[in-house]
């Protein structure tokens, strides 16, 4: 079976588990030094370390998340101090908090470990300080920091440990809420309840049904798409004068508003997610798509149809997602074709030769992207090998310029979007297309790019890059998403059904 590593909590992760824990705001997480990015993921556990600065921030939010915790102590402990006593009262939220923060019923070391803390804080303090301590030592705690399986197998020479059913219970809620389990998955795994794949199916169901399944399950498309980059895109002030904070906020208010769409109040198909032409936009936002704005004046994203001769086609026509793969102050059709062999077919072209020069064509160099991109495909084999495989699919994009916008020429020229896709393993790839909206189609019909969208979730769920031993599990969730039709929940579902899933590798020193 392959490694299974050891994952520390990302901060995404540490930020709902803590508000779920504590009913605090955890926005003080924001400190924690931001996560390394792997495979555009920031949750593979090969690069979640620990550094010098990692330990001090979880010493420091750890004290301000237990303060304001610590301000509604009723709340927060449950329990009637002048009738029980404090250390009665103390106890008790011991055991309920260990519970919560350690994803598994407590030991007695557990509580008393708790205790201490609390005992270290009531000396000399007051209550209040007590539980707060108690709550700082139970956040800088490895039960807490790390989703620790340590389960002993009934047979010491096993190649794969089944995982106890709070393990279990933990990869059930990190994967599908980004966050610890709640009381309730708590009871059910200790009452047998995710015994069989057949119930942990049925419970990934009901939890994907649930609210708190809206946001995590968002982050996947967020990352994968690149949309998280958003934060840090910029435009040309002289090419896009209109491109501002306040619409940066709207394209990537966008996309979770648009997968919420998709996977929750449509038909939760990988076809709607590629080609169905809505978007979700404010004031600000309606202005690139050519749309009028939704009459709501808040800044919450509408949905509203567009326009069918600009032939948009789900995410990837949304200006969000253009303008990241874009450069300030012109397209990129290597980034954006480079997006769709990678992400989306799972064939990344090799990074270019180091003696390569990279530098951008300027937009002065030709009046189009097409004829400034020229002198990749008619270049040795050095540049003609991996841009073969991309500009020709990125140059469908054109109609589209850097921050999403419609057009149909540049610099006065009429635009050539003509695309292929060549190199694919699946032949219904093959042949040529005009515009993005074709090749959409192309794409969503593609065994090739459903077997690459598994890829990608599983890399995402498991926290780590696939290996040859996880091709069985691989298989499991190609097949499901299969006949499922593209089915995107239920590619998660097939997730849990996996021996990725249900077991870990031994521990070895």
């Amino acid at each position: 079976m392959a490694r299974t590593p050891l994952r520390r909590l990302t901060r995404f992760e540490y930020t709902n588990a803590v508000h779920d824990l504590l009913n605090v705001d955890a926005s003080a997480a924001a400190e924690l030094p931001a996560d390394e990015i792997t495979n555009s993921f920031d949750n593979n556990a090969a690069v979640l370390t620990v550094s010098a600065l990692h330990a001090e921030k979880y010493v420091l939010v750890s004290e301000a998340l237990a303060k304001l915790a610590a301000q509604d102590l009723s709340g927060l402990v449950g329990c009637d101090v002048a009738a029980l006593g404090e250390e009665t009262c103390a106890r008790g939220f011991a055991a309920k908090l260990g519970r919560r923060a350690f994803r598994r019923a407590t030991t007695p070391t557990d509580e008393q470990n708790l205790m201490s803390a609390y005992e270290a804080g009531r000396t000399g303090g007051s209550y209040g300080e007590g539980i707060e301590v108690m709550v700082r030592a139970a956040l800088q705690s490895p039960d807490f920091l790390y989703r620790l399986e340590t389960t002993s197998p009934a047979d010491a020479g096993a190649t794969q440990v089944p995982l106890s059913a709070y393990e279990l219970a933990t990869r059930l809620s990190f994967l599908i809420w980004s966050s610890g389990p709640d009381d309730a998955l708590l009871d059910a795994a200790a009452r047998g309840e995710l015994s069989s794949k057949a119930q942990v199916a049925a419970k990934a169901r009901e939890m994907l049904a649930h609210p708190r399944a809206r946001a995590a399950i968002a982050r996947f498309f967020e990352q994968w798409t690149g949309a998280r980059r958003l934060d840090v895109t910029t435009k040309s002030a002289t090419t896009f004068p209109d491109f501002s904070p306040a619409l940066r906020d709207a394209m990537a208010a966008e996309l979770p508003a648009f997968v919420e769409h998709v996977l929750w109040s449509g038909d939760g198909s990988l076809k709607a997610l590629l080609t169905e032409p809505v978007a979700f936009v404010n004031a600000e936002l309606a202005s690139v798509y050519g749309v009028a704005a939704p009459p709501s004046s808040g800044a919450a994203p509408q949905l509203v149809s567009l326009r069918p001769e600009e032939a948009r086609s789900g995410i990837l026509t949304q200006a969000g997602f253009l303008s990241v793969q874009a450069h300030p102050d012109q397209t990129s059709p290597v980034l954006r074709g480079k997006f769709v062999r990678a992400m989306l077919l799972c064939q990344p072209p090799a990074p270019p030769p180091p003696d390569i020069d990279i530098t951008l064509p300027d937009v002065t160099e030709a009046k189009t992207a097409r004829a400034r991109l020229a002198g990749h495909l008619a270049a040795g084999a050095s540049c003609n090998g991996c841009h073969s495989l991309m500009d020709p699919i990125g140059l469908a994009f054109e109609n589209f310029d850097a921050m999403g916008r419609y057009r149909q020429d540049e610099g006065g020229v009429a635009l050539d979007v003509a695309g292929e896709i060549t190199g694919a393993t699946d032949p219904g790839l093959a042949g040529s297309f005009v515009g993005v909206r074709a090749m959409a189609e192309k794409l969503a019909a593609s065994s090739q790019v459903r077997a690459c969208l598994a890829t990608q979730w599983f890399r995402f769920a498991a926290g780590r890059s696939e290996a040859e031993a996880d091709e069985c599990s691989l298989g499991t969730m190609r097949d499901s998403f299969a006949s499922s039709n593209g089915n995107l929940l239920e590619l998660i579902v097939a997730t849990t059904q996996t021996d990725a899933f249900w077991f870990r590798s031994p521990i070895t020193p």
